[in-house]
């Protein structure tokens, strides 16, 4: 599903290695965990997944295609779901507006509203589907982005510390909710996090040091 090919990209014109001629496979539906200190390099190698930010040099490779050579936008819109920490909706669109804001221009064929109501009521939120982001609580508000990230039933799932503001209770819930989604669609799901808790619930755990895998 994908592949990472001698991928570098540096910062600060060049003063700045983020990774280092990494190399990397992971396969169609597992869920691993990427793990490393700050600075190594962990969210720098899911944005080049995600297509995000472009490598110095390297192929990113998902479902068989160069990212290089492809329209990022519409792969962005179509193949990948976000989740970040901190949960990003937008202040003055409801609940059900931002999990139908990915639907827009997608050449799927979804009926917005109902595919948005099924993926609120699937993280236990229907019934604040009309409320906005400043009357919900951290937990719900990230609930709300796993829906968001799911909504236009994407290949793969990148999430960036998804749980790092949250307290254990909603970080076990908001793990349980996106490795049951993953399960029944067969997802691809790439979590970046810190805490050995939620990198143990993956497949595989891929640990990253100064830009360098360390470990598979």
């Amino acid at each position: 599903m994908i592949k990472v090919k001698n991928l570098t990209k540096m910062y600060d014109k060049g003063k700045t290695v983020a990774l280092n001629d990494v190399n990397l496979d992971i396969e169609d539906g597992e869920f691993v965990s990427i793990m490393g200190t700050s600075g190594s390099g962990k969210s720098t190698l899911l944005n080049m997944i995600g297509g995000l930010d472009v490598p110095d040099a390297g192929i990113v490779e998902v479902m068989g295609e160069d990212l290089s050579k492809i329209n990022l936008s519409r792969y962005r819109r179509e193949t990948v779901g976000f989740i970040f920490q901190l949960h990003n909706l937008i202040p003055n669109l409801t609940c059900l507006e931002n999990v139908e804001l990915p639907l827009f221009g997608s050449v799927k064929s979804f009926d917005m509203k109902n595919r948005a109501l099924d993926l609120l009521e699937a993280v236990g939120l229907n019934s604040l589907a009309n409320k906005y982001p400043n009357k919900l609580s951290g937990g719900q508000m990230q609930r709300v982005a796993v829906a968001r990230a799911l909504v236009n039933d994407p290949k793969v799932v990148l999430a960036d510390e998804p749980t790092g503001q949250l307290d254990s209770e909603n970080s076990e819930l908001i793990m349980d909710l996106m490795q049951e989604k993953q399960e029944e669609t067969n997802t691809t799901l790439c979590v970046v996090t810190h805490d050995f808790e939620i990198a143990k619930k993956a497949e595989k755990i891929i640990k990253i040091k100064d830009g360098q895998i360390e470990s598979v």
